[in-house]
């Protein structure tokens, strides 16, 4: 069987050369609007020029300042500038922050104008010590291990283990620590101060007072009745009339039955 090729008709030649001049057209329209946008992302008073930071206590704010500029520095994909006040980085330099200044427990960063951006930040507020070893780094509220100690006087100092390998770690949950720091707070005013903390991995707690006694409990059970079991405990025939400093320790951890030992 032969085969004919056809010859292409005058009216589909004309449709393929108008398709071809529009879609040049339009090609060229994009790449003019895409330059009119890089050219407006570069317009100085859109440029961020200043970084105020907010709320700095220990940290130096010259520190915080180079970060931020850090960030915000060099393009996005080659083109667009990190510096423009609509572009900025604002999610990545608020989290960068946090990671990289454990010391932090917020920071919140927005523009204060066109040419400044902003990071107030609030710094963690030192409540005891986590110690592992020799070593011992300071903890906030929530059990939050962040910063290596700088000499703090008068911090009851825990021990067990902490979640992470890098600060910021986390010591026991903060509902648990938040409780049991409570605990030892309401022992040391009530009673005597505690130098001390440790908690197992069983969650069974030691709380070594100035004296050198021992109070042991369980991490589980309900702090207020650890706390009224001891003052009860203090009041009995073994303990009357008697100081801390004459027992080793007590032990609270099997339900009514007192387990103690005299020095």
């Amino acid at each position: 069987m032969a085969r004919v090729v056809l010859p292409e008709s005058r009216l589909r030649a004309r449709r393929k050369r108008r398709r071809a001049r529009l879609t040049l057209v339009l090609a060229g329209l994009v790449v003019v609007l895409l330059a009119a946008v890089v050219g407006l992302s570069y317009l100085p008073f859109l440029q961020v020029r200043d970084v105020a930071i907010v709320g700095t206590q220990t940290l130096a704010t010259s520190t915080l300042e180079d970060y931020v500029q850090a960030q915000i520095a060099g393009r996005y994909w080659f083109v667009f500038p990190r510096r423009n006040i609509f572009l900025y980085p604002k999610q990545s330099i608020r989290e960068g922050l946090l990671a990289h200044f454990p010391e932090l427990r917020s920071a919140d960063v927005h523009a204060a104008n066109f040419h400044t951006i902003a990071a107030t930040i609030v710094e963690r507020e030192p409540k005891a010590l986590w110690c592992t070893g020799d070593v011992c780094y300071f903890m906030d509220q929530g059990g939050v291990v962040y910063a290596g100690n700088s000499g703090a006087q008068g911090l009851v100092s825990y021990r067990g283990a902490a979640l992470g390998n890098v600060l910021p770690k986390q010591y026991l949950t903060p509902g648990q620590f938040e409780s049991l720091f409570a605990l030892v707070d309401a022992l040391s005013q009530k009673i005597e101060p505690i130098t001390s903390v440790s908690v197992d991995n069983n969650n069974d707690v030691e709380a070594t007072f100035g004296s050198g006694f021992v109070l042991k409990f369980a991490l589980d059970d309900a702090q207020g009745d650890v706390f009224e079991r001891f003052s009860l405990a203090l009041t009995s025939d073994p303990f009357k009339n008697k100081q801390l400093s004459n027992f080793a320790y007590l032990d609270l951890r099997f339900g009514d039955k007192l387990y103690y030992k005299l020095k």
